[in-house]
């Protein structure tokens, strides 16, 4: 097996021998023949598989240095879909060649193409000579970005970038993907008006859409929704069945509160890539937590039916379907669920999510089988108040306090649901996005509205005795909030007025320690409806190396000044 690790030397164009290839192809005559091919041109380990799923094992369970895959499959599928959701899972090492066969020479082909970052392409009938001719190329292609995927994997981040701001300066060798890389790894480091900036300029000069879609990102993460979705329209106009646009327009909707227009959203993707597995799960948590039971159970069940022991599959979805199961008083299912969590809590104990997945639905089987679980309300209580308990694990154990006491089965928590409420209610969309998640009991869903109006107020006071003149007590009135409540929108209320009257207040170096500490611990990032694992690469985004791969998702609860 010769794929190179990161400190290797960078593969050599040509260089074949030893090498190892998967062939993915339905039909058996032309697998036989690429199998041929490639062997005839020095690969030593050639793996043959006739279907998607199969692929998708064989990449996660072992490494090859070229993977060549038919476009389309009868059963459903393509080579495509298949790159998007590998590229978009980071299961793909950087040195593995991915070429795509495909019978249809259509401007329209080559552009999907190149948008799913394929790195090359081949239209039947061709010669052997032609694919080699493809191979060779692609190698070069890496090699000439090897000392900038380098840096990356030795975290050099800085160096990096303008490694990628020389290539595009000088039109140097792929110049286009470096520049892309560099605009990807600011946006990752939170240097947004500079990602946003490099974006731009690359859609001026070539126009990309990966390259407008990466504008529309840092609008979105640099808090500013509404300019993201004109964003979108534009780019969606020019391709209007680009998947990853409509995955972005979806998180815009959701955030703006348009939950319905975010469902058609990612239905419509999903209509374009009808096997992406990552796409399932993300439109049946939106329906999900919205409300919509019968559709969320349908279309995750189908995605654990695709792909329940791929890399892809998010353990989310398995929590959705036990709090559904223990809403229909299917024990059986419920128990499904919960032992499948187990066994990859058991592979991973050291995953937070996962262990938090696992203790919200051994409640839910508890209390199935009869068990008084009012033990635990205490330790929802504490993880509550934890950097970690993020907008997901808050919309999960509020559909699971809400099921538990509609069915009686736990007496109501009106302490902690306002809890819950009080810290992620930043704005009317995500209030009313909680009230929808705990839906089955009125009450809770009612206590959830009224917390954001709650925030408002409060917030509103604390500005109107700084706009009185009093900026100390108003600060610190704003910094009590935060840390009772852990509300972003307070704690950036804080941050903000900090910022325009730091040169006025007296001790401002320990506000600006206090304030930071909450910003790093409960920013905004944490309230916003991110649905699945926000570990895995967002839409539109590349592998870059350890930016994937952070070594801890969450930091420390600030301590108390």
């Amino acid at each position: 097996m010769t794929t190179l690790p990161a400190t290797a030397h960078p593969p050599l164009p040509a260089d074949m021998g030893g090498s190892a290839a998967l062939v993915v192809d339905a039909n058996p005559t032309a697998r036989m023949t690429l199998a041929g091919q490639l062997r005839a041109f020095g690969f030593a380990s050639i793996t043959q598989v006739s279907r998607i799923a199969d692929a998708r094992r064989e990449i996660e369970r072992h490494a090859f240095d070229l993977v060549v895959c038919g476009g389309s499959f009868p059963h459903g599928g393509s080579g495509q879909a298949l790159l998007d959701d590998l590229r978009r899972s980071g299961l793909l090492p950087f040195g593995t060649v991915f070429i795509l066969v495909t019978d249809e020479a259509t401007y329209l082909k080559v552009a999907e193409a190149a948008e799913s970052s394929v790195d090359s392409y081949i239209v039947r009938p061709y010669s052997a000579g032609s694919l080699y001719d493809r191979i060779e190329q692609a190698q070069r292609r890496k090699a000439a970005l090897w000392d900038i995927h380098r840096a990356l994997e030795e975290k050099r981040y800085d160096e990096a970038v303008e490694l990628c701001l020389q290539r595009l300066a000088t039109r140097g060798p792929q110049w286009l993907q470096a520049a892309r890389w560099g605009a990807e790894i600011l946006l990752r480091l939170g240097r947004l008006g500079q990602a946003q900036a490099m974006f731009q300029s690359i859609w001026d000069t070539d126009p990309q859409p990966w390259a407008l879609l990466g504008v529309a990102r840092c609008q979105l993460d640099d808090g500013a929704p509404a300019a993201a979705q004109q964003t979108l329209r534009q780019l969606l106009e020019l391709h209007p069945d680009h998947p990853d646009a409509l995955d972005v327009l979806a998180r815009v909707q959701t955030e703006l509160g348009l939950f319905d227009d975010a469902l058609d959203s990612l239905e419509r993707a999903l209509q374009v890539t009808p096997l992406a597995i990552g796409r399932q799960q993300r439109l049946g948590m939106l329906a999900f937590f919205i409300g919509n039971r019968d559709k969320a159970v349908e279309l995750l069940q189908r995605a654990s039916y695709l792909g329940l022991d791929s890399k892809m599959f998010d353990a989310e979805s398995l929590v959705l379907l036990a709090i559904a199961a223990y809403e229909r008083a299917d024990a059986e299912q419920l128990q499904r669920q919960h032992d499948e969590l187990h066994k990859r809590s058991l592979a991973d104990p050291d995953d937070e999510r996962l262990r938090r997945f696992v203790q919200l639905v051994d409640a839910l089987r508890q209390a199935q089988a009869g068990h008084d679980i009012g033990g635990r309300v205490p330790a929802w209580h504490e993880d509550a108040a934890t950097p970690a308990f993020v907008m997901e694990a808050a919309c999960n154990l509020l559909a699971a306090l809400a099921a538990l006491t509609h069915r009686g089965q736990l007496a109501e928590q009106p302490a902690l649901v306002e809890r819950i409420g009080l810290r992620f209610a930043t704005s009317k969309a995500m209030s009313e996005l909680l009230a929808r998640a705990a839906r089955l009991h009125t009450h809770y869903a009612d206590l959830l509205r009224q917390c954001e109006a709650t925030m408002v107020q409060r917030i509103e006071a604390a500005l109107r005795r700084i706009g009185d003149g009093d900026v100390v007590m108003g600060l610190a009135d704003l910094v009590t909030l935060a840390q009772q409540t852990f509300n972003a929108r307070a704690v950036e209320s804080a941050w903000l007025v900090l910022q325009r009257h730091q040169r006025d207040l007296p001790n401002a170096e320990r506000w600006q320690q206090q304030i930071e500490a909450l910003r790093q611990a409960f920013g905004t990032a944490r309230h916003r409806p991110a649905l699945g694992d926000p570990r895995l690469r967002p839409a539109g985004g590349i592998a870059l190396g350890p930016l994937d791969r952070p070594a801890r998702p969450y930091p420390e609860s600030p301590q108390p000044a």
